[in-house]
């Protein structure tokens, strides 16, 4: 008995120590060395590099560090703490630059960019990372998105939704035919062999699968598709320049009581924290979307219908009954404009990756080629914990804007001013929404001189 005493007592020194020695080495700092570069067949001039912004920042403590590179292009980073890290990386090449640089004349600012989320390092490491040329492609550009909501109970939940579109050029551009996609993707982080290696759903591997190219970087999934109506003309809603269309998810003054459409009176408790959409210039209106799909459906008691302002089209929308946005942010939005060769009546759809068997009940989610799209934001949830893995292509938003307050909190993504020439206000747009968004403390479809912010 005393000599298995013994041996126990060893057997728990060990473990005890072998743990000691472990955490020891979890916890010991380490050292991290950044190569920058870029394709050489895209960007062919000598990049400065010592530009670049650079943030790391630790996904369990969000303790950041503002990094710095070398003309080299590389960053060493000293006696950090081992762990989970977000890189965020933004480079400004000025026109005037550019034109010293390239002896090619450009007016309009150059960007590369890069993001990457849950990267682990837990030893020294010597990482490379090579920078995306995120080409302004101007025109329309997604100025405000309102998904968070007001109070649940004392203000008007997700019925106050809306997102607005900006016209950012010096000419008038016309509405007719734009989409608004809200693009979906995993809403956990769970890892599985469905998954690229930031555990998004590689949809290569859905079932009947047909693209040109690749699955993922070439193409956006999407939950709910609208689209501006036309009347043929494609002239038939002007947006003049410096100026702002917005997408109601219901066309109604949500700071007052109305009737739904179950006859009873929706009432607001504190009509501070919620909007007014009735002046919006369109709303998402389902109900006739519904009844293609299931004729004779009762109608959605909130998506009442406003005869006074334009309903958008609906191509798909899955089983929210209306434009209903994720209030923690855990969906993106892309503003596209599709050809005649494109069939909006007839989309390439799949299922998710995971699901191994498609039934008539499957729902399958429509591809979009990511060539179409104009503008895109990426959001993401601002607790790390509630945080899942981007759905954008990185070249049209190597970031993600977040609102502070989460959910229900009134707040919405705003992009900044970059400058005003003119009385007309420029919006940044470097396809970095990290950089290009800030926040409104409550959200505003007034397109007044509050519904802007400073750089």
């Amino acid at each position: 008995m005393k000599q298995k005493l013994s041996i126990l007592f060893v057997l728990l020194v060990t473990i005890i120590v072998t743990g000691c020695k472990k955490n020891q080495e979890e916890t010991q700092p380490i050292n991290l060395s950044i190569q920058l570069s870029v394709d050489r067949n895209k960007v062919w001039f000598e990049v400065p590099y010592e530009k670049a912004e650079i943030t790391l920042v630790n996904k369990l403590n969000n303790s950041k560090y503002s990094l710095k590179a070398n003309h080299q292009g590389l960053v060493a980073v000293e006696s950090i703490v081992p762990g989970a890290y977000s890189i965020n990386v933004s480079l400004k090449i000025t026109g005037a630059e550019f034109t010293t640089l390239t002896g090619t004349y450009r007016e309009s600012d150059y960007y590369l960019n890069y993001s990457l989320d849950n990267q682990s390092y837990f030893g020294n490491t010597d990482a490379k990372i090579q920078l995306i040329n995120s080409e302004i492609i101007g025109g329309f550009v997604i100025k405000q998105v309102y998904y968070a909501g007001s109070n649940a109970s004392t203000g008007a939940i997700f019925r106050d939704q809306f997102i607005e579109v900006y016209n950012n050029t010096s000419e008038t551009l016309y509405a007719d035919s734009l989409l608004i996609a809200v693009v979906y993707g995993k809403i956990n982080k769970t890892a599985d062999s469905y998954s690229l290696a930031n555990n998004q759903y590689d949809w290569s591997k859905s079932l009947n699968m047909v693209a040109t190219g690749n699955a993922n970087d070439d193409y956006v999934y999407v939950k709910e598709l609208f689209m501006i109506p036309s009347d043929g003309t494609g002239k038939k809603y002007p947006v003049l320049a410096g100026k702002s269309i917005v997408i109601a998810q219901t066309a109604l003054d949500h700071t007052k009581p109305y009737t739904t459409n179950g006859g009873t009176t929706q009432n607001i408790s504190n009509p501070a924290l919620t909007v007014n959409l009735a002046n919006a210039d369109f709303e998402a209106y389902l109900y006739p979307y519904e009844q293609k799909l299931e004729p004779g459906r009762t109608m959605f008691a909130s998506d009442v219908d406003n005869p006074n302002v334009p309903n958008m089209e609906t191509y798909f929308a899955t089983g929210a009954r209306d434009m209903v946005l994720n209030p923690q942010g855990k969906e993106s939005f892309a503003i596209l404009k599709v050809d005649k060769s494109f069939n909006l009546n007839n989309i390439p759809s799949y299922a998710l990756p995971t699901v191994r068997t498609v039934t008539a009940a499957t729902v399958l989610y429509p591809q979009l080629p990511a060539k179409y799209i104009i503008d895109a934001v990426e959001t993401e949830a601002i607790i790390t914990a509630d945080q899942t893995p981007r759905r954008l292509p990185m070249a049209f938003d190597s970031g993600a804007a977040s609102i502070t307050g989460g959910q229900y909190s009134s707040q919405s993504i705003v992009r900044k001013t970059a400058k005003t020439i003119g009385g007309r206000k420029v919006l940044q747009d470097t396809n970095n929404s990290r950089n290009d968004f800030g926040q409104l403390i409550k959200a505003n479809p007034g397109k007044d001189e509050a519904s802007f912010i400073a750089q």
